[in-house]
């Protein structure tokens, strides 16, 4: 399915859904779907599951009409709200069931079902461990602490900060994200003790995940 066919089709999802008003509002604008590449995204403020199957039914539609088809099995759905665990009836696409997850990944972010929406970090928590171990490796034997440093904000930190500017964090997300810079610091100076980890991040101009997070937000909204 190339760009083309993906805009009309966000194009035809928008005015079918605003005119069946199974879509949601976000920020005072309607979005029928949410789309980027080949990964479509639906979304209902309904409480009720029709309003979801009903929009799943403009998806089977649309290849009808235009010969093409979309991959069932790729196909999740997840609940929000007060009643994100309770069981409901199965939604379908092609004539089949959608299963039912409580955690998805859409454009390399984890979003989790719960009474919010939320996010999760473990994954870019193993990317950054794995990475570092990578470059320490070599790093170590230059037994020059800043060339660790440096290669860390240049290789880790780009995970480490994958799409933050763009998700609510919790405290348990900053706890987690801290502490990979924690460990790598260990690692590099040997010194775990909180004290001894502030000063060394002032040395080296690392900043809390919290302010860098909050300051990529703002480069976000501004630009």
């Amino acid at each position: 399915m190339n760009f083309v066919t993906h805009t009309f089709f966000c194009v035809y999802g928008s005015i079918n859904n605003a005119t069946e008003k199974t879509g949601t509002w976000l920020l005072n604008e309607f979005y029928g779907c949410l789309l980027y590449a080949d990964d479509i995204l639906l979304i209902t403020h309904k409480l009720i599951v029709h309003a979801m199957q009903m929009m799943l039914r403009l998806c089977d539609k649309f290849p009808n009409d235009f010969d093409i088809k979309f991959n069932c099995r790729k196909s999740v759905a997840m609940r929000t709200g007060k009643r994100f665990k309770e069981k409901c009836v199965p939604l379908q696409v092609d004539n089949r069931d959608i299963l039912y997850v409580t955690e998805l990944k859409y454009l390399g972010v984890h979003v989790c079902a719960g009474h919010l929406l939320k996010f999760s970090v473990q994954h870019l928590r193993s990317k950054v461990y794995r990475t570092f171990n990578c470059i320490y490796f070599r790093s170590k034997a230059s037994n020059f602490e800043m060339i660790s440093v440096e290669l860390l904000k240049s290789y880790c930190f780009p995970f480490l900060f994958f799409a933050v500017d763009a998700m609510l964090l919790y405290s348990t997300n900053i706890r987690i994200l801290e502490n990979c810079i924690n460990r790598a610091l260990f690692r590099i100076f040997g010194s775990c003790d909180n004290c001894s980890l502030d000063s060394i991040k002032i040395c080296t101009g690392i900043h809390n995940i919290k302010g860098l997070a909050e300051k990529r937000t703002v480069v976000l909204l501004i630009s």
